[in-house]
This record gives C-alpha cells, sequence and structure tokens, in this order.
C-alpha cells in the first residue's frame, strides 16, 4: 500500500512539474513578442495576400495590400514585422521607411477563429537603370536605349556625343532613339537625378543584323556540330560558314571577328550585302589539315559568291554576281595563306567590294587576291607581305584577270567564262613588301582590255620580279607611288612594265635603285591563251609627256623604254624618253 501512495505522489509531482516547466517556456517566448497584444492566431491557407512580396522604396510611393478569401464578416488587423523598415495602417497601407527586409502580417478574424498570412516587403533606396542599351550598331539602323527609374520620377536627359557618326531623338520622357548615320564609334551619356550611365557604341560599316564572333564560339545555331567532318582541325571553317550562310539567308549584314585566330580548311563564300570586320588581333589563317579524308582541303579561302551560287554551273556573267562587299581590318588584322598554295581572295563578276586594312602575309604560286570580271573595286590601305617564290616568279599579290578558260584565267565553275575584264579599280594606299610581283596582268584575253585601273598613292618595297605589269589595259592611271629596292640590282631590274597598255597615265611617282623605271612592249601569251594574237602599246604625246614627271633616284638607265613592233616579221624599233622635269639624287 505504501508503495502504490508512493507512486501516486510522484506522478502527481511530475506532472506539476512539467506544467510549470511549460509554463516558464511560455512566459519566455512571449517575451520576444512584438510590443503590440496579438490575440491567439493559427496559419491558415484559407486567407492570404494578393501579392506575396513586394518591393518598396525608401520616401516613394506606399502600397495598399489586399487579402483575399475574407467573407463580409471578417475584420483584419495588420502588423509589421520591423516598424523601422516599414509600417502598415489599420487600413492595409504598407508605408516604407528605411532599406531592408520585414513582414507584414494580418490577421484575419472570422466565426470567432483568428488566422493569419504574411507577405514578405524588401525597401530599397531609389534608382535608375538602363534596361535596354547596345555597344555595337550598323549603318542605318536604329536602337532604342531604355531608363527605368525605380522609386523616383527625376527628369532624364541623353547626349550624344559624335554627331558625325549618329542621330539622337528623344521617344518618351525616360527613352532616346540613336539613329547610325557613319561608320566611327560614339559615345551616349545618360543623366537622371545624381546617376550617370554612359555608353560607347561602335558603328561598323555594313547594313543589316550583326553578328559577333571569337574563335571559341559555336556555329550559328550549333550547325554542323553532329557533322561527321566537324572536329577540332574543321570547327573554324564550320564557323565562319555558319554565318556566312545564314548571311545569306538574311540578303546581308555585319560579321565581326574578335581577336584571335580562326583555322580555316575550306573556302569561305561571301554573298552579297555582307560585311566582314576582322578586329585588332584576328586572324584567318589557311590550313590543309582537315583531320579527315572525307572533306579534303580547298586550294582558296576565300571567294565572292554566296554557297547557294557556289553550286550552280555558269550562274554568274558580266558584272551581276555578288554586289556590295566589305571585307575590312581594323589594327593588326591579319589573312595568312600560311605558304600553303591556296588563292587569299577570289573576286569575280562582282560590283562594289571594299578590302580595307587586312594585312595579307605567306603568298605561295597563287594570289592574295585574284579580281576578275569586277567593277566598283576598292583595295585600299592594306599590306601585303612575304612570299613563297613559284615556278614562273610571275605571281601578283593583286593578279587582275578574266573568266577565261583559253588562258586558264579564272576556273571556278560559278563563272560562265565570259572573258570580263575589270572596270573602275582603285588600289590605293598599300604597302607592298617582299612580294614576287605586285600588280598585274600575265595573261589577256582578246578584245576584252581592263579599263580604268587606279593605282595611287602605294608603296612597293623589293618585289623580286615587277612591281606592276599593265598587260591589255586601256587608260590606267599609275600615280603618286613609291618603287623602292634597298639595293641595286646587279641584273636588268624592270619597275613597271607595259604589254598592250593604251594610254597610260604614269606620273608623279617615285624610282630609288631600279634598273629600268619603266618599259613598254609589245607582248603575245605563252602557253594557255597563245592563240590569242598579240597586244600593242599606244602612247599619244600627252602620256608620253606626262613620263617625264617621276622622280628618280639612283637609278641606272634613267630613261623610258618603248619599244614600237613594225609587223610580225620586222624587230622592234625603240624609243627612247630622256628625263626632263627631275634630275636624279
Amino acid at each position: 500500500m505504501r508503495q502504490k501512495v508512493n507512486k501516486s505522489f510522484a506522478a502527481v509531482a511530475f506532472t506539476f512539474l512539467m506544467v510549470v516547466l511549460f509554463t516558464h517556456i511560455l512566459g519566455n517566448v512571449n517575451a520576444f513578442a512584438d510590443e503590440e497584444e496579438t490575440p491567439d492566431t493559427e496559419v491558415s491557407s484559407k486567407y492570404y495576400f494578393v501579392k506575396d512580396s513586394k518591393i518598396l522604396y525608401v520616401g516613394w510611393k506606399s502600397y495598399f495590400s489586399v487579402v483575399a478569401g475574407t467573407g463580409e464578416k471578417a475584420t483584419i488587423s495588420y502588423r509589421s514585422d520591423n516598424k523601422k523598415i516599414a509600417t502598415v495602417t489599420k487600413e492595409g497601407e504598407i508605408i516604407p521607411v528605411s532599406k531592408g527586409l520585414t513582414m507584414i502580417y494580418a490577421d484575419v478574424t472570422e466565426d470567432g477563429v483568428t488566422s493569419s498570412c504574411s507577405m514578405e516587403i524588401t525597401v530599397r533606396e531609389p534608382y535608375s537603370k538602363v534596361t535596354a542599351s547596345t555597344s555595337a550598331m550598323t549603318l542605318d539602323s536604329d536602337f532604342v536605349f531604355e531608363l527605368k527609374r525605380y522609386g523616383h520620377n527625376s527628369p532624364v536627359s541623353w547626349e550624344l556625343i559624335g554627331k558625325d557618326y549618329a542621330s539622337i531623338e528623344a521617344v518618351s520622357a525616360t527613352d532616346c532613339k540613336i539613329h547610325t548615320l557613319a561608320p566611327g564609334t560614339v559615345k551616349l551619356v545618360a543623366k537622371c537625378g545624381n546617376e550617370k550611365f554612359s555608353f560607347d557604341i561602335k558603328i561598323y560599316d555594313g547594313k543589316g543584323e550583326l553578328f559577333v564572333i571569337s574563335p571559341n564560339s559555336k556555329p550559328y545555331n550549333n550547325y554542323y556540330i553532329n557533322n561527321s567532318t566537324y572536329n577540332s582541325k574543321t570547327k573554324g571553317y564550320y564557323l565562319l560558314r555558319s554565318y556566312l550562310e545564314r548571311l545569306d539567308t538574311l540578303k546581308g549584314g555585319v560579321l565581326v571577328l574578335q581577336k584571335g585566330t580562326y583555322v580555316v580548311t575550306n573556302t569561305l563564300c561571301i554573298p552579297s550585302n555582307t560585311t566582314i570586320v576582322l578586329e585588332d588581333g584576328a586572324i584567318v589563317r589557311k590550313s590543309d589539315d582537315t583531320g579527315t579524308e572525307a572533306l579534303p582541303p580547298n586550294a582558296s579561302l576565300f571567294q565572292t559568291v554566296s554557297y547557294s551560287n557556289a553550286a550552280i554551273e555558269g550562274v554568274f556573267s558580266k558584272y551581276d554576281g555578288e554586289h556590295d562587299i566589305k571585307i575590312l581590318g581594323e589594327g593588326k588584322a591579319y589573312i595568312d595563306v600560311n605558304n600553303l598554295i591556296c588563292q587569299g581572295l577570289a573576286i569575280c563578276h562582282c560590283q562594289r567590294v571594299t578590302v580595307s586594312g587586312i594585312t595579307f602575309i605567306n603568298m605561295n604560286t597563287y594570289h592574295f587576291i585574284e579580281l576578275d570580271a569586277s567593277k566598283n573595286v576598292y583595295i585600299k590601305n592594306n599590306y601585303f607581305f612575304g612570299c613563297t617564290a613559284s615556278s614562273s616568279l610571275k605571281k601578283e599579290a593583286i593578279n587582275i584577270d578574266t573568266p577565261d578558260l583559253a588562258t586558264h584565267g579564272f576556273t571556278q565553275n560559278w563563272t560562265s567564262f565570259d572573258k570580263t575584264p575589270v572596270l573602275d579599280v582603285y588600289i590605293t594606299d598599300n604597302l607592298f613588301y617582299d612580294v614576287e610581283c605586285g600588280i598585274g596582268t600575265h595573261k589577256y584575253s582578246d578584245s576584252s582590255p581592263h579599263k580604268n585601273v587606279n593605282i595611287l598613292r602605294n608603296t612597293f618595297i623589293n618585289c623580286h620580279t615587277y612591281f606592276i605589269r599593265a598587260m591589255n589595259w586601256e587608260t590606267p592611271v599609275i600615280k603618286d607611288n613609291n618603287f623602292v629596292l634597298t639595293e641595286v640590282p646587279n641584273k636588268e631590274k624592270i619597275m613597271i612594265i607595259l604589254n598592250g597598255a593604251i594610254n597610260p597615265l604614269i606620273t608623279d611617282n617615285r624610282f630609288e635603285n631600279a634598273y629600268t623605271p619603266v618599259s613598254f612592249y609589245h607582248w603575245r601569251n605563252t602557253g594557255y591563251g597563245s592563240e590569242y594574237p598579240p597586244v600593242y602599246n599606244k602612247l599619244d604625246s600627252s602620256y608620253a609627256a606626262a613620263l617625264k614627271n617621276n622622280y628618280l633616284v639612283n637609278v641606272l638607265n634613267a630613261y623610258y623604254e618603248y619599244y614600237d613592233i613594225l609587223d610580225d616579221f620586222h624587230e622592234d624599233s625603240l624609243h627612247i624618253y630622256p628625263i626632263d622635269g627631275y634630275s636624279q639624287s
């Protein structure tokens, strides 16, 4: 009996102890509650804030919260977890106070039961943000810069620096539109309250959609990645090809190659209305290693023809091929033929082509630029350097030729081989150094003279065989150029050769260390094209007089040779035009 009494007493004592302890804990918990008295509540999903979170701004607009799920007889009381960050009125209006994060509670009493719901309030300092911007645009394009104000309505102003290249127009109280006018770089500055934003915008010399890639980029839309011939050796080729095909689909645009080396194994075809920009440090380098027998390499790097047209035999004639193509380099931008037997750039049946700012290096057997059957071509501010000697020693850095099966002048299947000559070509302000030959023609087509080839303000240094060869050219202009050998030649060296040139204007040039500066003589093709009759020079008196207006430095034969054939069975007669206008130095 005593044992039972003791056990019963122990049970009562334990129960009493638990009640005291539980009451003590509750008292401690209540000690940390909000200062406001709150009724007992239970968490319920029946009631909820329409927004479970909201961002407000210091000193800016308040927010009227809305609790959903309540009946007509429900009463709501609101409370803030931290009144230093945000307060809430009895109507549910939330007022931001200072930067931070807090919770707002709504206690809903309905049918004698009180339930609670909450929403998160973030309070920030007011600020502004440019939400739409760009750093690159093409010509004749528009872009709207958008600025959004958060927590304030300070006025916004925009300023454009560089108005020769773009114009600016306000499109709203906060946004402006930029319209591009010319290639270059502009700066756009936005001011809003105490905040300032600036943007450098580069305007590229081309129209249409803009693509900017690096050697690590993937092909457009991941094309070719699953191709059996896509590998580490061909990825550069497929990268550039995919974007050029995309530009063909878009009817043109601008492709920018950022700094790095793009190794290319096969021909890259350039469609109309396309600009390719090689930025400073970009190198397009030819390789013959495709890493697979399924894809043999090609012997040309770039051709001015779209991939779709390149597949059509004889698709082009005259000047009706691709048009409005630009290849532009910035800083040190290279096209490296890599001493492989390969054409750097083939231009044929084109109109309005520009090649500028490119350093072409390491020519072998073929040409840096093959220029055929095209008009309005501008080759300017380029550097042509270095070569592996060919068997003929007559391979020009820039070869001017015709698509002609008889001469093998241009043999791509997409030409109609119609012997179209070039027309209105301007080769200006370039440097030719240590190349086999500078500019010229070494095969001609019968009755298809090249017309209006202008070679102006170029510098030619140490060309191995000749500097310029004008074969079957009509009214060319060779003016204001420098022709230099760093050593006096120990054998006959002619800097400018004219074979079948009609009234060339050769004036105001400087010749240094030449054996003979200029020599005219008739010519007939040898080998391919030998079935054509010979071509003869024609030099009217005014053009002959202009020959005297050149400057000679250490030239062995201080005169110009002009051989005039009498007929097919007699030797040439030699006319010499001595130097009258300038003395040697």
